[in-house]
């Protein structure tokens, strides 16, 4: 849970930076179109966005900015692999239906 107060937080300055055009324009080579709603992507300019968001009264650091893409980060490996979980439990109950009796199939092969 993010402790940080509304003027502290990445995902503030995220939303505003969406909302406020004089912000857009500011950091129109960030690539904004690609941040998410709670972190920045890794290969933003982050000293450029940290000036930014202190003009507008931010006082988040760069430790909260890799924070949030770590964070993001381990949330996305974590449902990746409840997919693959999910992906390998399905190809078992196809081969079961398709031909019980048939040897398992080697799921790393493909």
């Amino acid at each position: 849970m993010n402790k940080m107060g509304p003027m502290n937080s990445v995902e503030s300055f995220i939303e505003l930076a969406r909302q406020d055009q004089d912000l857009k324009s500011r950091l129109a080579d960030c690539s904004i179109e690609k941040w998410g709603s709670e972190h920045l992507p890794l290969d933003v300019d982050l000293e450029k966005v940290l000036s930014i968001a202190h003009d507008y009264g931010f006082s988040f650091t760069r430790h909260d900015i890799i924070q949030s893409q770590c964070r993001k980060l381990a949330e996305f490996w974590q449902f990746e692999m409840g997919n693959a979980f999910v992906a390998r439990r399905t190809l078992d109950h196809i081969q079961y239906q398709l031909a019980p009796d048939l040897s398992d199939i080697d799921y790393y092969e493909y």
